[in-house]
C-alpha cells in the first residue's frame, strides 16, 4: 500500500500551521511542522518529506540558509521544497529558485485552491508554472472573507451578507463586517496581520513624518483610512486599515510616484492621527524639527514598536538582495521584523554613530538617554563590522524613578536580608555579579537599606533608576571608574555604588575604597566562584581578604507563557516521572513561549576563616568551601519547573 504524501509545513506562526493542517490533512496528507530553521533542518533529516512548505522569514535563520544546509545533504536530494511569503518581488522569486526552489506559493493561501496547488509540487506532478495568478485586484478580492470563515471568526452566512451590501456601500469588506458587528476591530487586525504577513504598526506622533502626511489631500487619506508614515528614496510606508486594497495602493502610488510598503493599523488609531495632523479638526499638531532626518524617524519607529511589544534590543545587519536584516529580542529570543533598504541602514547607522558619541571607528559602544513619547530610555548602540557590512545592536533599558521591588522578580526578603545587613557596615567591598546590565542595575539598588541616614553615592554608567534621595552621578561607558570612585570617596560618601567595576583598574579602585568606606560594586559574572577568583586575580590576597564582605549572584530565567505552555507528563532527565512544561507559543507572548522573568540569586558571605585562609595564600580551600555549598540558583530555579513556571531547558540554558 502506497503511504500518503509527506509534507513538512514551515512557519513561525502558530495560526499559520493550524490553518494549513486544516486544509491538507483532509486531502490525505501527513503533516509536520516546523517553526524555525533549526527544527526544520532536524525534522527533514528524521521525516524525509516528498515536499517542504518553506516561510522564507524564521526567526533564527533566514529561509535561503535553510535552503542552502539542505541541498548540502544528500539524503535532501529528492525533496521539494516550496517557498511561501507574503508580497514578494520578482527578484526575491528569482533568487529562491537559484537557491534551489521548486517553486513559490504567495501568502495569504486560496483556501480552496490551496490543497490542488500543493498537488501540483508532489514528485510525479508537472511542474506548476509560477506565474500562473490572478492579477492583484482580483486575487485580494476574496482572500480576506475565506480566511475570516476558515478560522471560525466569521460564518459563511455573515460573509454572504457583508458582500451583498458591498456594491451599493462602495466600502471594504473588512470594514462592512466591522459595521455590521460580524467581528471585532483587533479580530480584523489579527487575520490581517498574523495570517496574511503585514507588520502590524502602532502609530504615535513621534514616528509619523508630517512631510509624509502631507504629500496626500486629507479627504483622501479619510476615505481611504490611509496615513503615510515616512518616505524614503523613492518608497512610502504607509498605514492601511486594509492592506489588501490593492486600488488604494496604485492610486497612492500614482499620486506620489513613490513603491508602497504596507503596515497594518487600527481604525481607530489612524482616525486618531488623522485628526492629530489636520487641526481643522480643532485639534493641534506637535510642531516636528524642520531638520529630522528619515533615518531619525525609522529609529523612533523602531524604538517605539519595541517598547510596546516588550522587547530590550533591536538588531540591525547587513542582508542580502538589497535588504538589510531588523530584529527584535522579545523574551529573550530574536524575531525578524520588516527588513530595510541598505542605505536607509547605512544611514541609520551613521546617524546612531553620531547619536551615542562612538564617533567613526569600526566597532566601540556608545550610550545616549532619549524621550521616546512620555518614556525616557538609556539606549547602548554597539557597533561592529562583519563581512557582509556594518552592524548596529541598541539595548533598550527604560528608566525608573520607584525603587525596585525585588520581590516581585521571586527574590526572597530572607536570601538578600543579610546582604543588606552588611551595607549597613562602615566599610568593605559587596560585589554583585551578572552579565545583565538591567540586572545588575536592579539587584544594587533594590539592596540599598531604606532609610539610611548616611550619604549614598551612585556612579552609573547605565542609570535606569533616578532616586531623589541618593546622589547619582552619570559616567561614560568608558570612564575612569576608579578615579570616580575616588572623588565620592572625598566628597564624604557613607556608601558608594558603583553599576560596572568589570576592569581589573576599577576592581582595585572598589577594594582600594573599601577598606574607609561600603562600596557595593557590579560585576559581569552571575558565579560566586568566577567573580571571587576574578577578583584575587586582580587586587590580590590580602586587598581582598580585609575588604570583601559579601558576593551576590544573579542570572535571569524565563517564565513560560500562561496561556499557552504545554505539559510533558513523566518528565525525563533531571525530572522523572513529574509532570513539567515546556513553551509553545501564542499572540499573547509573541510567539516566544515565554512571558516575563525570574531572578535566580545566590549570596556568600565571607566569614572570618574564610578571610583568614585567603589571606595564608588558601584561596583554593575557600573556593572548595564555596562549591561544596552548593548554588541556591540551581535549587531555586528546580523549584519553578516543578511550579510549571519555567520548563527544564530553560533552566539548563541558565545554570549550566
Amino acid at each position: 500500500m502506497k503511504r500518503p504524501a509527506r509534507i513538512l509545513v514551515v512557519d513561525d506562526q502558530p495560526a499559520n500551521l493550524a490553518l494549513v493542517r486544516r486544509i491538507l490533512e483532509p486531502a490525505g496528507y501527513e503533516i509536520y511542522e516546523a517553526r524555525s530553521g533549526a527544527e526544520t533542518l532536524a525534522l527533514a533529516q528524521e521525516k524525509v518529506p516528498d515536499l517542504i512548505l518553506l516561510d522564507m522569514h524564521l526567526p533564527d535563520l533566514h529561509g535561503l540558509d535553510v535552503m542552502r544546509r539542505l541541498r548540502e545533504e544528500p539524503w535532501s536530494a529528492d525533496i521539494r521544497i516550496v517557498a511561501m511569503s507574503a508580497l514578494a518581488a520578482p527578484e526575491d522569486r528569482d533568487q529562491w529558485l537559484q537557491y534551489g526552489c521548486a517553486g513559490y506559493i504567495e501568502k495569504p493561501i486560496n483556501v480552496r485552491g490551496f490543497p490542488a496547488e500543493v498537488a501540483r509540487w508532489l514528485p510525479g506532478a508537472a511542474p506548476a508554472q509560477t506565474d500562473e495568478r490572478p492579477p492583484d485586484g482580483e486575487r485580494h478580492s476574496d482572500k480576506l472573507g475565506e480566511l475570516l470563515v476558515a478560522n471560525l471568526l466569521i460564518s459563511p452566512e455573515q460573509l454572504s451578507r457583508a458582500v451583498a451590501t458591498q456594491p451599493e456601500s462602495g466600502k471594504r469588506l473588512g470594514q462592512i463586517l466591522v459595521e455590521q458587528g460580524a467581528l471585532s476591530e483587533d479580530d480584523m487586525a489579527w487575520a490581517l496581520s498574523h495570517q496574511l504577513g503585514y507588520p502590524y504598526v502602532f502609530l504615535t506622533s513621534e514616528i509619523v513624518d508630517p512631510d509624509a502626511v502631507r504629500l496626500l489631500p486629507e479627504p483622501f487619506l479619510r476615505q481611504r483610512r490611509i496615513l503615510p508614515i515616512l518616505t524614503f528614496g523613492h518608497e512610502m510606508t504607509l498605514a492601511m486599515v486594509d492592506p489588501t486594497d490593492q486600488q488604494t495602493i496604485e492610486e497612492v502610488t500614482a499620486r506620489t510616484g513613490l513603491q508602497v510598503k504596507r503596515a497594518l493599523a487600527l481604525s481607530s488609531n489612524i482616525e486618531e492621527m488623522q485628526s492629530l495632523f489636520f487641526p481643522g479638526r480643532g485639534v493641534t499638531v506637535r510642531e516636528a524639527s524642520p531638520a529630522a532626518a528619515t533615518e531619525a524617524q525609522y529609529l523612533q519607529f523602531h524604538l517605539v514598536q519595541t517598547l510596546q511589544q516588550g522587547g530590550t534590543e533591536i538588531h540591525l545587519d547587513p542582508g542580502a538582495g538589497g535588504q538589510a536584516r531588523v530584529r527584535y529580542r522579545l523574551q529573550g529570543e530574536l524575531v525578524d521584523r520588516p527588513g530595510q533598504p541598505l542605505d536607509l541602514h547605512a544611514a541609520m547607522l551613521r546617524y546612531l554613530r553620531e547619536l551615542s558619541g562612538v564617533g567613526d571607528a569600526p566597532s566601540g559602544v556608545g550610550a545616549r538617554t532619549l524621550t521616546i513619547g512620555d518614556r525616557e530610555v538609556v539606549l547602548i548602540a554597539a557597533f561592529l563590522p562583519t563581512i557582509a557590512g556594518e552592524s548596529a545592536a541598541l539595548t533598550i533599558y527604560p528608566v525608573h524613578t520607584d525603587p525596585p521591588d525585588l520581590a516581585a522578580l521571586g527574590v526572597a526578603d530572607e536570601t538578600v536580608a543579610p546582604i543588606r545587613d552588611t551595607l549597613r557596615s562602615a566599610s568593605g567591598a559587596v560585589l554583585v555579579g551578572c552579565d545583565d546590565r538591567w540586572v545588575r542595575a536592579t539587584l544594587m539598588h533594590g539592596l540599598i537599606p531604606a532609610g539610611s541616614r548616611g550619604m549614598i553615592w551612585s556612579l552609573d554608567s547605565v542609570p535606569v533608576y533616578r532616586r531623589a534621595t541618593i546622589n547619582q552621578t552619570v559616567l561614560p561607558l568608558h570612564a575612569d571608574r576608579a578615579g570616580a570612585i575616588r572623588l565620592a570617596l572625598d566628597a564624604g560618601a557613607d556608601l558608594i555604588a558603583v553599576d560596572d567595576a568589570s576592569a581589573q583598574e576599577a576592581l582595585v579602585g572598589v577594594f582600594e575604597a573599601a577598606r574607609a568606606r561600603l562600596v557595593m560594586a557590579g560585576y559581569a559574572e552571575g558565579d560566586i566562584v568566577a567573580a571571587l577568583t576574578q577578583a584575587l586575580g586582580f587586587a590580590g590576597p590580602a586587598l581582598v581578604a580585609s575588604t570583601l564582605r559579601a558576593i551576590v549572584a544573579a542570572r535571569p530565567i524565563r517564565l513560560l507563557c500562561p496561556a499557552c505552555k504545554q505539559p510533558i507528563n513523566g518528565g525525563g532527565g533531571a525530572f522523572p516521572g513529574q509532570r513539567t512544561f515546556y513553551p509553545s507559543g501564542c499572540e499573547a507572548c509573541g510567539f516566544t513561549g515565554f512571558k516575563g522573568r525570574r531572578l535566580l540569586v545566590d549570596v556568600w558571605l565571607a566569614d572570618a576563616e574564610s578571610r583568614r585562609l585567603l589571606r595564608a595564600g588558601h584561596a583554593g580551600l575557600v573556593l572548595d568551601r564555596i562549591a561544596q555549598i552548593g548554588s541556591r540558583m540551581r535549587d531555586a530555579g528546580r523549584s519553578l519547573v516543578l511550579d510549571g513556571l519555567t520548563s527544564a531547558d530553560e533552566l539548563t540554558r541558565v545554570v549550566e
